[in-house]
């Protein structure tokens, strides 16, 4: 999914799995450009 307004930004894709494995995780969070921090915040 692309948010139409800005198309320089490349989409992430998140897999629809019941369990994301912790390193899978910790690279969504990466690719998204969040540190673990901002990424809690947003729990």
């Amino acid at each position: 999914m692309r948010h139409g307004s800005n198309k320089s930004k490349k989409p992430l894709t998140i897999p629809k799995h019941n369990m994301l494995g912790k390193g899978l995780l910790k690279k969504l969070v990466r690719d998204a450009k969040l540190s673990v921090e901002e990424f809690n915040e947003l729990l």
